[in-house]
């Protein structure tokens, strides 16, 4: 029986196959749209709570359905952190269905997805801000994924200045963001400039139109005055409330709030109390008392007035959690746990206990919250309709009791009547609160339900800057990542608006070992990453002011306070942070004035800057170094440091400590292990995980504190993979990114002719996966062939020998990656040649090399850029020792000095690099130096892991 093609009918079916229950009729009829139509409409206009999020579905299931036109990569872009991650969970669910496959149709779709990359069927990956230190996203073009990223690391990617990343890797990620890409824009209101410029960049491609499969999807929950066709703009209808009572109940529930004016932010601290007081004793609120009333949402406009609010509630005894944008992802994840049985709108049963939330800006999009009660600092009115959309979120209240949930607007006289705008939201609060005045009913309640607070004043929203016209002259600059314009246009603009004067996160986590040993061996995670704007950690760092943050996109001048911190470092602060620079790299010692946009800086924990999970630089309590549980959670590794700063009380063997009679270390240190978990009251869940690995099988590993005032040190416990008795490595192919020769020198002897053999083929098979056409797939497994002739260099082949001429003297043929036991430089290949550049020359003195090669100059580029550098002019040295380069490939005799300093060949490699952007596009060719690039780095890493 032959079984049947995956069909539109199946949508419904692979909807309820994820996630239980049916979708709602707008998705279906959303899905028929993207399938009948073959393309997306431009705008998705739906209110708040109605389930926006399940355009992930659609697009999976449009990929599985009609692949040969639906992009690869589907990336869920919104400017909000705490956003992001309940985006992923969805997608996670979404992948994790697909990959268990218990049904006919979550099993063709796996089927269908896996068919495109011979591997697995989807990933699911986040760009939140500071160095991406999972990059598996970029590993492989023809993959699916969906990415849930942040405006700025996005846009800054697709612009070819990816924050936080190296320079090397800048060209692959603006090739992958820039094509084979459905970018879904959700609350496009919050986002207008990146609007503008993503719709820009979609308009410049160059002469030859690859398969670009790159679209653009606006979301918003306010009412849009888009001015397009009524195909292009998706709305929701009447008819999908008739046809289903849970959407209907969503979109016209009742709701009300009252107006209160406070005199400054003290007076609405000490207001917010009261009304919890209220809320918590009142037997108005509801028919009966506090009988559905079991939580409540606080939403204020910056994240010191939250911390401010958390304190005082919980100094009244009430049980009050604090979430806002700035928390490391495992503090966030361990609170969203805690208040799940209070805020999930799905909830079958209400809390036992009266639950306050207090949060920021990062609830107002996409958040599932359902609070029974708001109270809200007054803002901008699209923001203040997204906040309402966590009230009764699903109308269950409402339909309960039959009375509107009540909600309560916070203004400040200190803002509505002084002349000065809000750092934040301009003047559209004054014009907000007025116009919320006006409305009233007679006993002081505004309707704030779903399709309430419409038609309001242009001035009541949120500033929105326009975007620069983005020119021709500006991304001529940024193409050029290598060497760099020496004056460039700064990106702010372009994702921000023009003169929003926005400064950059950079990203802080906590750990007590900031060695290079400890952090390759337990290497920086997001789960434990913090972000915070660079302003923001300079003055922390330097004990100063506090500088004021909010949870949006602009700079808040003033209203810092100053705070003392009364710690003591052994080493100063000059030693209390380093920079991370990427793995296998040293981290470096820096001062304030050398910390910039995109670092990632590791800090004592001493220096405290947290409490109840969210950033405070006042605080001083020792901060927890969560760098193992974040290696739990990565899903790459188990790890486990067996340093006494981090366990207390249940101190660990030290590498000093004379081992018992009678046991080995590996014994030692598992009774060690088993005496921690006997005693693991008060461990976490993952950690007693952690454990529980490392028990049954572990490698370790003997380090040294990176402090001057000890010399002891301890162990690194890694995971061995059970079924192979291999310590689980962490390969993490951005080291390959050409930024120098290390990922030549990965031990495993890899012959020269073999690694290019492979790179080609791959690179060709990837490209024919992808739908290219016969003849780029063609030289692409040409290029591949070609890309590393450089290396028949002898001083090269001397490094991968170790130096030693015995070896050396020994080679059959030369070598692309180092002998086992090498794997550091020896030897003297010239520092800064490049064994690329040499490729060129030797492909260029053969003509009859090229003569398969449909696009000569497309080989030769992709050869000379396989490591990110020559974009557009290559790095060539003078050679003081010239070394005669042969190489016999397919017959042909090819042969160059490596001399090149007064040859022509740069000035001709950077006269190619403009041609082929004018003709295969800015992203076009980014794109092939991806595809290529992406082929050698899987084939050097599967040679590593196959040794």
């Amino acid at each position: 029986m032959i079984e049947q093609e995956l069909t539109l009918d199946d949508f419904a079916a692979f909807f309820r196959d994820v996630h239980d229950y049916d979708p709602f009729p707008w998705q279906q009829r959303l899905t028929e749209h993207v399938i009948n139509r073959k393309k997306w409409p431009k705008v998705i206009d739906l209110p708040t709570g109605t389930g926006k999020t399940a355009v992930l579905d659609i697009a999976i299931f449009a990929l599985a359905v009609q692949p040969a036109i639906s992009p690869r990569r589907i990336v869920f872009v919104v400017d909000r952190r705490i956003i992001v991650d309940q985006v992923y969970k969805r997608a996670w669910r979404i992948q994790q269905r697909i990959k268990e496959s218990q049904t006919r149709v979550l099993q063709k779709v796996r089927k269908q997805l896996s068919a495109l990359c011979d591997g697995d069927s989807l990933g699911v990956g986040v760009l939140r801000g500071g160095i991406p230190v999972n990059n598996e996203w970029a590993h492989r073009p023809e993959q699916p994924w969906v990415v849930v990223s942040t405006v700025d690391q996005f846009g800054s990617r697709l612009l070819f200045r990816g924050y936080g990343t190296q320079p090397g890797m800048w060209p692959i990620h603006a090739g992958l963001t820039g094509n084979d890409c459905l970018v879904i824009l959700d609350e496009v209101h919050l986002s207008v400039p990146f609007s503008e410029t993503l719709t820009q960049v979609a308009q410049l491609q160059g002469e030859v139109q690859l398969p670009r499969r790159f679209g653009i999807v606006e979301m918003s929950a306010t009412p849009s005055n888009a001015q397009i066709s009524e195909v292009e703009h998706f709305v929701l209808r009447n008819q999908d409330l008739n046809e289903c009572e849970e959407l209907r109940r969503r979109v016209k529930v009742a709701k009300k709030a009252e107006l209160i004016l406070v005199q400054n932010d003290t007076a609405l601290f000490s207001r917010v109390v009261k009304i919890v007081d209220l809320i918590s004793k009142s037997k108005n609120l509801t028919s009966e008392p506090n009988k559905y009333v079991r939580s409540v949402g606080i939403v204020v406009n910056r994240v010191r007035s939250a911390r401010e609010i958390y304190r005082l509630l919980e100094e009244s005894g009430y049980t009050v959690y604090l979430i806002t944008g700035r928390m490391r992802p495992l503090d966030r994840i361990d609170v969203l746990k805690l208040i799940s049985p209070a805020v999930d709108p799905d909830r079958k049963r209400e809390a036992n206990e009266f639950t306050v939330v207090v949060t920021t800006q990062a609830i107002e999009v996409g958040a599932d919250f359902s609070f029974d009660a708001l109270v809200t600092e007054c803002a901008a009115i699209d923001s203040l309709r997204q906040r309402f959309g966590r009230l009764d979120r699903r109308g269950a209240c409402y339909s309960r009791t039959g009375t509107p949930a009540r909600a309560w607007i916070i203004g400040l006289k200190s803002v509505i009547n002084v002349k000065q705008p809000d750092p934040i939201y301009g003047d559209a609060i004054k014009v907000t609160w007025k116009e919320l005045d006006q409305r009233c009913d007679t006993e002081g309640f505004i309707e704030i339900g779903p399709r309430d607070l419409v038609e309001f004043p242009k001035d009541a929203y949120a500033p929105k800057a326009p975007a620069p016209l983005l020119l021709k002259t500006h991304i001529d600059a940024w193409v050029q990542t290598s060497p760099q314009p020496i004056t460039q246009p700064a990106l702010e603009w372009f994702l921000h608006g023009i003169g929003q004067d926005r400064v950059a996160d950079v990203s802080v986590l906590w750990r007590w070992d900031r060695s290079a040993e400890a952090l390759r061996l337990v290497p920086p995670r997001q789960a434990e990453i913090l972000q915070i704007p660079i302003e923001a950690a300079r003055s922390w760092l330097a004990a100063g002011d506090e500088v004021d943050v909010a949870d949006v996109a602009r700079r808040i001048e003033g209203n810092g306070s100053k705070h003392s911190k009364q710690v003591s470092l052994d080493d100063g602060n000059a030693s209390a942070w380093v920079r991370w620079v990427g793995f296998g790299k040293d981290p470096q010692y820096i001062g304030l004035e050398e910390i910039r946009p995109g670092d990632m800086l590791i800090v004592d924990p001493k220096l405290g800057g947290l409490r109840a999970g969210t950033w405070d630089p006042s605080s001083v309590e020792e901060v927890l170094d969560l760098g193992d549980e974040a290696q739990a959670v990565s899903g790459r590794k188990v790890t486990m440091r067996a340093d006494p700063r981090l366990h207390g009380a249940v101190s660990p063997p030290l590498p000093s400590a004379e081992v018992k009679v009678g046991l080995s270390a590996r014994e030692h240190i598992s009774q060690w292990l088993n005496q921690y978990k006997a005693n693991a009251d008060g461990l976490s869940p993952r950690f007693i995980e952690i454990i529980d690995k490392l028990t049954c099988s572990f490698e370790y590993t003997q380090i040294g504190f990176d402090e001057k005032t000890s010399d002891t040190g301890y162990y690194v416990l890694i995971e061995r993979d059970a079924y192979t008795n291999r310590t689980i490595i962490d390969l993490d192919e951005t080291t390959l990114d050409g930024s120098d020769e290390g990922g030549s020198m990965t031990g495993t002897g890899i012959t020269l002719r073999s690694h290019l053999d492979g790179v080609g083929e791959r690179a060709a098979h990837s490209a024919e996966q992808l739908g290219l056409p016969s003849n780029l797939i063609e030289d692409l497994r040409l290029a591949g062939r070609l890309h590393d002739l450089g290396k028949v260099d002898r001083r090269f082949q001397a490094q991968l020998v170790g130096g030693d001429p015995v070896a050396l003297e020994m080679l059959t043929e030369p070598l692309a990656k180092s002998q086992p036991g090498v794997l550091k430089h020896q030897g003297d290949y010239p520092t800064g040649m490049r064994h690329e550049i040499a490729s060129v020359a030797m492909i260029e003195s053969n003509a009859d090399v090229l003569a398969s090669a449909h696009d000569k100059d497309l080989v030769l580029h992709l050869v000379g850029a396989h490591h990110g550098w020559g974009r557009p002019l290559p790095p060539i040295i003078e050679d003081s020792e010239p070394q005669m380069l042969t190489y016999v490939f397919e017959k042909h005799t090819l042969s160059t000095s490596s001399e090149l300093a007064a040859s022509c060949l740069a000035i001709d490699m950077a006269d190619r690099f403009w041609y082929l952007v004018e003709k295969y596009g800015y992203h076009g060719l980014a794109w092939l130096e991806a595809i290529l690039r992406l082929a050698d780095h899987r084939q050097s890493a599967d040679e590593a892991m196959s040794q």
